[in-house]
């Protein structure tokens, strides 16, 4: 399923960045909500960007259980991402039909990016497919949809984690830490000059998702 990149930042020139509509769901603890929003997407982007299902079918999609307060929770969660301008929502008969809107909040038509030109990448239906949505937590899928936007060998440097995504540190390091538990991404040690470090160098960690996430046959032009 395609997600914009504007999701995770949005890029206000060269060197400046505004975190995207995920860091609000790492702020609020929403992990089932991103899982929601995903699934979504996965079901709606292809096609008229609208869904209507019954709440007990998202319940079930998303491993909430089948009694009232799992109906209630999709419900709950449709209310939230409508007030991050990500969705809209209308009744169809006894459904709530459910939009997409583009995905920086920005509460725009969405548009396949495809069609516009604009940077997406993939998220593999391996996500609900294998049951990662329920394997990890919040912090590791935020790390894995930034990572699925990058090339392979990338870099997360945990001091711009705030600057980059609007994350803190300790998510994208926690985050990463996951990940590599799970054995979801390779990690390759650089060695770097640094004639101001102690020993004259340092270490760079590069880092690579693995099946069924990766790789993702892109590798970052070296200079770049």
């Amino acid at each position: 399923m395609p997600l914009r990149r504007t999701f995770l930042q949005i890029r206000r020139d060269a060197k400046k960045f505004d975190p995207g509509p995920l860091a609000k769901f790492v702020r609020a603890h929403h992990s089932r909500a991103l899982d929601q929003y995903l699934l979504l997407h996965a079901v709606a982007s292809g096609g008229n960007y609208d869904v209507a299902r019954p709440a007990k079918v998202w319940a079930r999609a998303l491993s909430l259980g089948a009694g009232a307060s799992a109906v209630g929770a999709v419900s709950k969660n449709w209310a939230w991402l409508e007030r991050q301008d990500l969705i809209s929502r209308r009744r169809v008969g006894r459904l709530s039909s459910v939009t997409l809107f583009k995905e920086d909040g920005s509460g725009e038509a969405y548009v396949h990016p495809g069609k516009v030109h604009e940077p997406y990448f993939h998220v593999p239906y391996a996500f609900w497919l294998d049951g990662w949505h329920l394997k990890l937590d919040l912090a590791a899928k935020a790390v894995l949809l930034i990572a699925l936007s990058l090339s392979d060998d990338f870099i997360l440097p945990l001091e711009h984690a705030n600057s980059w995504y609007g994350l803190s540190s300790d998510t994208l390091g926690r985050g990463l830490v996951r990940l590599r538990r799970d054995d979801l991404v390779q990690v390759r040690r650089h060695r770097r000059k640094a004639p101001l470090a102690p020993e004259g160098f340092t270490w760079e960690h590069h880092y690579t998702l693995k099946p069924p996430f990766g790789p993702r046959g892109r590798r970052k032009a070296r200079g770049t």
